[in-house]
């Protein structure tokens, strides 16, 4: 017989039920800390997708500055609706096995409203999937692939489309050279480009008389460019990212060519490590701190005076790309629905490099926008004036 009573055993049954009621509630409560802030109006997170290192880690260091002076603006004026605002970065390498893994990341941590990145668009393809099932908001700012935005409602860029580049890429070539040679990246985002190059160039007159792949890789592509040069082309096209431009176009006078140049990119490293060999380059980009617009000398003056030095491309890439994202959960709400409709109103976005803009709903893409035409100066990109 037991030594309790049935009233003795049944209050014991009450107290352990009332205890385990409040273990699984503090259990609730600890397991849940992820989506806590969005849901008790605290510090509102966006994830960031990036390299910060590997091959890549330029972009995601210039990206960090353009991220790092946007949310001082923002946090000073009030954050959303008076929440601070925070970014939650994942070093992707801009690797497609690492950009996987974040998306599952950042869907599973509710306190994300949305992500940026990541820098290419082959790595940001690969895990649009995750992003579109999670229903989070992937903001591929720097994705021209044409792709990109297909791959779901919530896969979004105000990035200019590889092929609206390349027909702008031709268009200055046309004016420069009737014959030319094509360097281009060996990856899905090199072959793509040259592709929309070569159709482009046809279109207007311009003849290809040699084109190669390089390896991203490379450390020496001569043997290509004396290729290219032994074809009379009257300029090089390189069609690719700024380390290896910088390679290609110091190779390409090593090798006696002195004509014009088209390629690398409008980036500090580009023209630090080109040098003058880059002199008089045409590269097509959103921006130069050049540009007299007042609204572009105020953000120059404050990049400056943080950074000391001037901006490019990618770092008004990630400025623009966290305000706009700012703008939309102000319009829709700090929440993953809200960013949704926020990007889906008609209502127009202002950014330092697009100016104001409105994103087409069906491309979710900017509509009538178009890169300009920059060459390089005594170590400077400067707008031509043609768009």
């Amino acid at each position: 017989m037991s030594k309790f009573s049935v009233g003795s055993r049944r209050r014991v049954k009450i107290i352990a039920s009332a205890l385990a009621a409040v273990t699984v509630a503090a259990a609730v409560v600890g397991c849940s800390d992820s989506g806590s802030d969005a849901a008790d109006g605290g510090t509102v997170y966006f994830g960031v997708s990036g390299p910060r290192t590997g091959p890549s880690a330029e972009y995601g260091r210039l990206w960090q500055q353009g991220f790092d002076l946007a949310l001082e603006e923002i946090n000073a004026a009030g954050g959303i609706d008076g929440r601070k605002v925070e970014l939650k970065w994942e070093d992707s390498q801009s690797d497609p096995k690492q950009t996987v893994p974040i998306a599952t990341k950042f869907v599973d941590d509710k306190s994300v409203i949305a992500e940026l990145g990541d820098f290419s668009s082959p790595a940001s393809i690969a895990a649009s999937p995750i992003y579109n099932r999670g229903k989070l908001v992937q903001y591929g700012f720097t994705n021209s692939a044409v792709d990109f935005t297909k791959g779901g409602d919530y896969s979004w860029s105000p990035s200019i489309t590889l092929d609206v580049f390349q027909e702008r890429n031709a268009e200055w070539v046309s004016k420069k050279a009737k014959k030319v040679s094509v360097v281009y990246l060996e990856t899905d985002w090199g072959k793509q480009a040259f592709q929309f190059f070569e159709r482009f160039a046809k279109q207007k007159g311009v003849e290809i008389v040699y084109s190669s792949p390089i390896l991203p890789d490379s450390t020496d592509v001569k043997p290509i460019l004396i290729k290219g040069r032994e074809a009379n082309p009257e300029a090089f096209v390189h069609l690719g990212y700024g380390p290896d431009g910088a390679l290609v176009v110091k190779q390409l006078r090593d090798v006696g060519f002195t004509g014009q140049f088209f390629g690398g990119q409008n980036t500090p490293q580009f023209i630090q490590l080109a040098g003058a060999a880059a002199e008089g380059d045409i590269v097509n980009g959103i921006f130069s701190p050049a540009d007299p617009d007042p609204k572009t000398q105020e953000f120059v003056t404050k990049f400056r005076a943080k950074f000391n030095t001037d901006p490019g491309d990618f770092n008004v890439y990630a400025y623009d790309a966290l305000h706009v994202l700012v703008q939309a959960a102000k319009k829709g709400g700090a929440t993953r629905e809200g960013i949704l409709e926020g990007l889906k109103t008609e209502t127009q976005f202002t950014g330092i490099g697009l100016g104001t803009f409105a994103f087409d709903q069906e491309s979710r893409r900017p509509k009538g926008v178009a890169p300009r035409e920059l060459v390089l100066k005594e170590g400077k990109f400067v707008p031509t004036g043609n768009r």
